[in-house]
């Protein structure tokens, strides 16, 4: 499949999505991570997710905010 198949694929996935009423950002997290595993596979989607969600949390500038 080409990419601009693949990607069309995506985004109608993420319209089908929004058409049953599925909340707008997790149709668009749900499409991104189809994207994702099919273009690099599965362990690297937990890794990326993993690291990820960490490099979120542990922001300084975000670590301050209970403090107010």
């Amino acid at each position: 499949m080409s990419s601009l198949t693949i990607a069309g694929l995506i985004f109608g996935l993420m319209l089908l999505l929004m058409a049953v009423r599925v909340p707008i950002a997790i149709a668009m997290f749900g499409a991104g991570c189809f994207g994702y595993i099919y273009q690099v596979g599965l362990p690297p989607f937990f890794n990326s997710l993993n690291s990820q969600a960490f490099a979120r949390f542990a922001s300084y500038d975000l670590s301050v905010i209970p403090l107010f």
